[in-house]
């Protein structure tokens, strides 16, 4: 396949050879990249040129133990984990403080007006919660309900914690679209 193929590992590494490598999986990498972050075009604009500077920084120590292709590929999730990151500490201004918030109110100290207000919105929350996917219902129980690390939960889940920081934005972000939505109504 022309996207993975190896170069002699004795060839230069030189600045042309990395223009030349990254010129042929520049269409492959966009795509292995678009698939990722659902089509985002501000994601896959940033993740393709984090990318390539963490590729051209790490050009010379490849070591040929895989195709170009498979070694840009890694880095790419690399950076899309990062990009993921970077987005909920920018992003979360409302939706995790209101959940962190939501989870820590003592009930014993509120009015009965407060109550019932307070057992209102946990019932908003959660009918919510149950238009989201059960994966990502799951990802935020786990996070703000069990109170897990992302250590934690990626043991229970079986995936990397870069992964579940990644998902755990995006469920957040679908969240906030269903509360959104269902709170006009």
């Amino acid at each position: 396949m022309a996207n993975t193929t190896h170069f002699d590992s004795q060839s230069s590494l030189s600045a042309s050879t990395f223009e030349a490598v990254f010129e042929k999986l520049a269409i492959p990498l966009t795509k292995f990249v678009i698939k990722r972050v659902s089509g985002d075009s501000e994601a896959v604009e940033e993740v393709l040129s984090s990318t390539m500077v963490a590729a051209w920084r790490g050009w010379n120590s490849f070591r040929h133990k895989s195709s170009y292709f498979t070694w840009m590929c890694r880095i790419a999730l690399n950076k899309i984990a990062d990009y993921y990151h970077d987005q909920v500490n920018r992003n979360s201004k409302i939706i995790v403080p209101l959940i962190d918030a939501f989870n820590n109110v003592d009930s014993k100290s509120l009015s009965p007006e407060e109550t019932l207000a307070l057992n209102d919105l946990r019932k908003s929350v959660n009918d919510c919660l149950n238009l989201l996917p059960p994966e990502k219902r799951r990802l935020l129980q786990f996070r703000y309900w069990y109170d897990l690390s992302y250590s934690e939960i990626s043991k229970i889940v079986g995936i990397s914690e870069r992964a579940v920081e990644g998902q755990l934005y995006r469920a957040r972000h679908e969240f906030a679209e269903v509360w959104s939505r269902e709170s006009k109504d």
